[in-house]
């Protein structure tokens, strides 16, 4: 696993239709996170997002359905 500011790095240099899915993560979590959920860390969303597992997928559902998750992401 990579770290966030690799992955974020990474996916800028390929493009989000080309990265891996922790890479696109990460663009996603750069971009659209905080205004689809709030005030949370894109950082810290991303690391508890690869430790549990997730998608980008999983994340972006989460996001449409439960900030309160996504926000203990963050712990």
């Amino acid at each position: 696993m990579s770290s966030y500011s690799e992955a974020l790095t990474a996916a800028s240099t390929v493009g989000a239709s080309h990265a891996r899915d922790e890479h696109e993560m990460a663009l996603f979590c750069a971009g659209p996170l905080q205004t689809l959920v709030g005030a949370v860390s894109p950082q810290l969303v991303w690391e508890g997002a690869q430790r549990q597992g997730l998608s980008t997928q999983d994340l972006a559902a989460l996001c449409a359905c439960d900030r309160s998750a996504v926000e203990a992401l963050q712990w």
